[in-house]
């Protein structure tokens, strides 16, 4: 366990020290919060779209697929939101920023962040709503994207220093996990309605 702890000490302070001002900028852009949020408003709207919709039957009206889908994506969001802070709090590992043994020794371009860092809640929403959406668009090169998208984000949380490695690696496993999971309970969930339906008909 001590000799992963030391390379993921190494690999950290090794892509930490990967800078240029150039990608400086563009690992700032790509770990920022706010910039998505159009990314993740054509999402939704693709979710409601017919071309995109796997989930297809007489008896499922496009905008209750649509809804079920957004449900599933905020649940997806929701859950890897909260055990990454139950994991954060119950592991307790420093981020790098408040590791005493690193001060001095790593760039903090965006502040040292909270105490804790495993694991990454930016790398297991962003592997979380891949896992997902690609499971429920199932096209080639959307999941090419977003999984780049996911990928990138992760790694400009180690250049930036606000986690190391393997919080990352893990937040993205733990993502993918959910995403998986919730993309079984929303197709047995519209298996349900679907069932509802019929039987009211």
């Amino acid at each position: 366990m001590e000799q992963l702890l030391n390379l993921d000490r190494e690999l950290l302070l090794a892509i930490n020290g990967w800078n240029s001002p150039i990608s400086d900028k563009v690992m700032l852009f790509f770990s920022s919060i706010p910039v998505w949020i159009p990314l993740y408003l054509i999402i939704t709207a693709l979710l409601f779209h017919p071309k995109w919709q796997r989930f297809k039957s007489d008896d499922l009206q496009r905008w209750v697929v649509g809804l079920f889908s957004v449900a599933a994506v905020a649940v997806c969001f929701g859950l890897c939101d909260q055990i990454s802070l139950l994991l954060k709090e119950s592991v307790q590992r420093f981020r790098p920023g408040h590791e005493p043994s690193l001060e001095g020794l790593v760039r903090l371009l965006e502040g040292k962040g909270g105490s804790y860092g495993f694991v990454s809640g930016h790398a297991a929403n962003t592997f979380g709503l891949a896992t997902l959406t690609s499971l429920i668009f199932r096209k080639k090169w959307y999941s090419i994207f977003i999984f780049l998208w996911a990928v990138t984000i992760s790694y400009s949380r180690i250049y930036l220093a606000k986690h190391y490695p393997l919080d990352v690696i893990c937040g993205a496993l733990l993502g993918a996990a959910i995403g998986l999971l919730v993309y079984y309970i929303l197709k047995l969930s519209l298996h349900k309605y679907e069932m509802y339906r019929r039987q009211r008909a």
